[in-house]
């Protein structure tokens, strides 16, 4: 069985879905047994779904991606002074 410092340890890969089965299997079990861990991951849950609702997306919506694409085309294909 896992450690709880082993759970802790691999909480984000779990919330990200980047645990395989076994994996997730394991850490799983551990939760059913360990309600520190459990808590631990719940609140890392929480603080993640907040911290996503809270900040602005990183990257343009897709109008503002084609228009910096369009920027970036128009300043590649202008001839260079020199």
């Amino acid at each position: 069985m896992m450690t709880c410092k082993e759970v802790t340890e691999r909480a984000s890969a779990l919330i990200d879905g980047e645990v395989g089965l076994w994996e997730r299997l394991q850490i799983q079990l551990h939760l059913a047994i360990c309600k520190g861990c459990a808590r631990f991951v719940s609140q890392m849950r929480v603080t993640r779904m907040l911290t996503e609702t809270a900040l602005p997306p990183l990257l343009p919506d897709s109008t503002e991606s084609a228009r910096i694409d369009a920027i970036l085309t128009e300043l590649r294909t202008r001839p260079t002074d020199g």
